[in-house]
């Protein structure tokens, strides 16, 4: 942490015994910090719970001093990396990215192609509340996503697939920009598929 004027006021190293690598950090609405990244570390160092496959999900929240406050990960058994993560309107966190996995572990919905969007949303306590897998039958990379005004979520990221799944309309040609709507419970409201040849 550097204060305004560059200076560092605290700094605190977190990771297991494997590999951990931080994506997002926001500060949060209490002043601490919300942190999400992937990690295949099992319990040890800062990690207090196993991995549950080749990647999962590590989220920790930090208070203003830069302590752990909770931690945690989330995953199936294949796969699953997360691209963005961000508080909601109600306290609680919304994770988006992708993944390999099927049901196993945190995931409770099978895999829908090769790669999936994998969305899921924590309550205050970091507890997960509901998750949604949204793909086609091949590959879709979620990238970003963010609550919007009606608080529900609006995804960005690519997919290859054709109509199939989830998806509802047909590859434009290679990779496709996929937009997907969801409402405050996770469910699609509307999506759209754009791109060239």
């Amino acid at each position: 942490k550097i204060s305004n004027l560059g200076t560092i006021e605290w700094q605190n190293t977190l990771g297991g015994n494997l590999t951990d690598y931080l994506i997002n950090i926001h500060q949060t609405i209490d002043g601490g910090y919300i942190l999400g990244g992937l990690s295949n570390s099992d319990i040890s160092g800062d990690k207090s719970e196993a991995s549950l496959g080749s990647l999962d999900y590590w989220v920790v929240k930090l208070n203003n001093s830069g302590a752990v406050e909770w931690q945690n990960t989330i995953g199936g058994i294949d796969a699953d990396h997360l691209c963005s993560i961000q508080q909601t309107i109600d306290g609680g966190f919304i994770l988006g990215g992708y993944s390999t996995s099927g049901i196993s572990g945190d995931k409770t919905e099978p895999l829908l192609g090769v790669v999936d969007y994998w969305i899921v949303k924590l309550n205050v306590s970091g507890e997960i509340e509901w998750q949604n897998t949204i793909g086609g039958d091949d590959e879709e990379f979620l990238y970003s996503m963010c609550q919007t005004n009606d608080g529900g979520y609006i995804l960005g990221g690519y997919s290859l697939s054709g109509i199939s799944g989830d998806k509802g309309e047909a590859s434009l040609g290679g990779y496709d920009y996929w937009v997907v709507k969801l409402n405050n419970l996770g469910l699609i409201e509307w999506q759209n598929t754009i791109g060239g040849n």
